[in-house]
């Protein structure tokens, strides 16, 4: 009997995406239950942290195998499931590949959406969510001895993120960063259509996601665009054309109202499982 699959995630998490991105790749079916990492911080709670130290999403269950971080998620993707391969044979290929996922990996995507964000969302995320963010996880940290390592970690990361996009040096690098990567997209794309090769592989599958968010931000002109990076444009709209991209969901601008209605719901129950079909 073949295992079953479950995918702890949050619809508009930019890792989420990416890992749903590869399911939708492999034509894997799966169970995704919702973790709400906004409103009721349902990835601090003890059980979550237990099934995931770090208290982030995406979370992938496997029968009895637990695997956690995107970039990890979406290899064990690849191999462990029938379906188009999204790794090259070649040897070279492959290294280029795991080179450019890990360069993605490194970008500050979540400092860049905190600190990009707009008008009353944004102010919400920065000035409300990181007080309760600290106030919950010091609470839990007291009623779970057991796990207070866990929980310290996590404070002192939130206290990094807090500074960082409070510091508008800070912000800076993090743009700073994001368009060196970028520059060196589009001088790769003008070697080859896909970054690895010839080919589609997990590393274009990363790059979609974070293309993606930077449009979702309204920040993709300033970023890449017809004229500041012309490869990185072309490249964007065959990833985006892909049957992928829709059954995956990956969010690109401020989603339709009905999406909104059901995303709020779910966070407000704080509970929501549905099955995705291959």
């Amino acid at each position: 009997m073949e295992a079953s699959v479950t995918l702890y995630a949050f619809p508009p998490s930019h890792c989420s995406q990416k890992v749903r991105l590869a399911l939708a790749e492999k034509h894997v079916a799966y169970t995704n239950r919702f973790v709400d990492i906004e409103m009721r911080l349902q990835n601090f709670e003890p059980d979550y942290i237990r099934l995931n130290p770090r208290g982030v999403v995406p979370t992938l269950v496997h029968g009895d195998r637990v695997v956690t971080d995107s970039a990890k998620i979406i290899r064990y993707v690849d191999e462990a499931f029938d379906g188009p391969g999204l790794s090259p044979r070649d040897e070279t290929e492959r290294k280029r590949m795991d080179e450019w996922i890990d360069l993605q990996d490194r970008l500050r995507i979540r400092e860049l959406t905190f600190g990009s964000m707009k008008g009353a969302m944004g102010h919400a995320l920065r000035g409300i969510s990181m007080p309760l963010r600290k106030r919950k996880l010091l609470r839990l940290r007291s009623a779970n001895p057991d796990l207070a390592e866990a929980y310290d970690a996590k404070i002192e990361d939130l206290s990094r993120w807090r500074a960082s996009i409070a510091s508008p040096e800070e912000m800076a690098q993090v743009r700073d960063e994001t368009l060196a990567a970028l520059d060196r997209v589009e001088m790769r794309l003008g070697e080859s259509p896909y970054l690895a090769g010839d080919r589609y592989s997990l590393a274009d599958l990363a790059w979609t996601c974070t293309l993606a968010r930077l449009q979702m931000l309204g920040v993709a002109d300033s970023f890449y665009g017809p004229e500041r990076s012309p490869r990185i444009d072309a490249y964007y709209s065959r990833l985006r054309s892909r049957p992928s991209f829709d059954q995956a969901g990956v969010w690109e601008r401020r989603p339709a109202p009905d999406v909104r209605r059901a995303l709020l719901k779910a966070m407000i129950t704080g509970s929501g499982e549905t099955r995705v079909e291959a």
